[in-house]
């Protein structure tokens, strides 16, 4: 009776692993292939905070962490390399994550138009990775650094103008309160070392830029990417400031009700359109930071609902005197 019992419990055992159903391939792929591309942003924005809590703002510092990591992701002779193709090649369809990602990176482009710069270039590797496969490095990393590197480059630009309106500032507040008193080639002189300082300064940014964050291994798409964030960041910094001229000459209009405060009013006027006339005419990095090849429009759909961006010959125009 033993025997027979066991051998019943045996063949219910039997029976019961082939009454469980098993999955179809295909209908593995396309969950797993949905759950990967669903969860995908979640963790490039968990290894973009890991990698600022290493790196701080420091371009030198993301770089050589940039390098280590695509050293590490790219080597052919790595087994985590080779488990992560095996694993790609296996369960997941790279077409339904790569057409996935795209949505939600256009719906996000919708909601968020400073995204553009990244999203444009991103949608060029998504392209590119169907041809090279879906690798370690194009899914975790690649995009993470191309969103850090616009972040990096906002913090410079920031800088700059924060130090540009600190100058003016203090030329203003050194500048006689009597216009009849105010040396023409004192403010001419002023405000072109102004002007001067701007040039010097957002060519450094670049030219570090380009130094620190242009990589040999991908020097197309990131000096692509590089130039798009500083097009997007020039127009951005050349507005605030913009922004900033105008205000103090609506605030010393509101203001000029005395006598002084008149006199006062015209000499910041003065010195003001003489930095507005110098901005129009001898800013030469403008003409390579707003190349209008580097314009992100220029690689989206005319259809955008952003529109283009906004070039040279506009932006100069706003500082002009019989604005």
């Amino acid at each position: 009776s033993s025997s027979s019992s066991s051998s019943s419990s045996t063949t219910n055992t039997k029976n019961k692993k082939r009454v469980t159903p098993s999955l179809e391939r295909d209908l593995v792929r396309a969950k797993v292939s949905h759950f990967l591309a669903a969860h995908l942003p979640l963790i490039r924005t968990k290894v973009k905070s890991v990698l600022v809590a290493i790196a701080g703002t420091t371009a030198h510092a993301l770089g050589k962490i940039r390098q280590s990591l695509y050293d590490v992701t790219n080597h052919p002779d790595l087994l985590g390399r080779d488990s992560w193709n095996e694993a790609i090649r296996t369960v997941v369809d790279v077409k339904i994550v790569l057409q996935q990602q795209q949505q939600q990176q256009q719906q996000q482009q919708q909601l968020d138009p400073s995204s553009l710069t990244s999203n444009t270039t991103s949608l060029k590797e998504m392209e590119k990775d169907q041809q090279r496969k879906f690798s370690l490095w194009s899914a975790l990393f690649s995009n993470t650094f191309s969103n850090l590197v616009h972040s990096l480059l906002t913090s410079s630009f920031h800088s700059v103008h924060t130090q540009v309106v600190r100058s003016l500032k203090q030329s203003l507040a050194n500048a006689p309160h009597q216009q009849h008193m105010l040396l023409p080639h004192e403010a001419h002189r002023n405000t072109l070392t102004i002007c001067r300082n701007l040039d010097l300064a957002l060519t450094k940014v670049s030219d570090d830029a380009h130094e620190l964050l242009v990589h040999a291994e991908e020097r197309e798409e990131s000096e692509g990417r590089l130039r798009q964030s500083l097009y997007v960041q020039t127009c951005e910094i050349m507005g605030r400031l913009l922004c900033e001229l105008r205000r103090m000459m609506m605030n010393n209009s509101s203001s000029s009700s005395s006598s002084s405060s008149s006199s006062s009013s015209s000499t910041q006027e003065y010195v003001v359109g003489r930095l507005c006339h110098l901005l129009q005419h001898r800013l030469s990095s403008l003409f390579i930071l707003l190349n209008p090849q580097h314009a992100p429009s220029s690689s989206s759909s005319s259809s955008s609902p952003h529109g283009r961006m906004i070039t040279l010959v506009e932006l100069r125009s706003a500082f002009c005197l019989a604005d």
